[in-house]
């Protein structure tokens, strides 16, 4: 059986800050679909317990003058990283809808 990879605590936090962003789409999405109790059961357990724990991932990393120094430059990287990512999005729909252009 293989062992599973430990996270560090950096790649955790970032999953959990992500997780956080992503809560509000989740529990519309859920209530879209009619999962009512999934949608009831992230808004009042899974996003307290979320928020609990990027708040002590928060005051465990982002400690002193070094610590707010390494939060900007992980908001800059990661803000960096989403526009990277919207523009390579929007390159490959333009590029899709061309394609669809030709076949006409």
């Amino acid at each position: 059986m293989a062992k599973k990879k430990k996270r560090s605590p950096g790649e955790m936090h970032r999953q959990v800050q992500d997780s956080l962003q992503a809560l509000p789409y989740a529990i519309a999405d859920h209530q879209k679909h009619g999962r009512r109790w999934k949608a009831v059961m992230l808004r009042y357990v899974g996003g307290p317990i979320l928020r609990l724990m990027n708040r002590l991932l928060n005051a465990q990393r982002y400690r002193g003058t070094e610590g707010s120094k390494l939060k900007q430059s992980e908001q800059m990287r990661r803000h960096l990283k989403q526009r990277q990512d919207a523009l390579r999005h929007v390159q490959t729909v333009i590029a899709q809808q061309q394609k669809g252009r030709k076949r006409r």
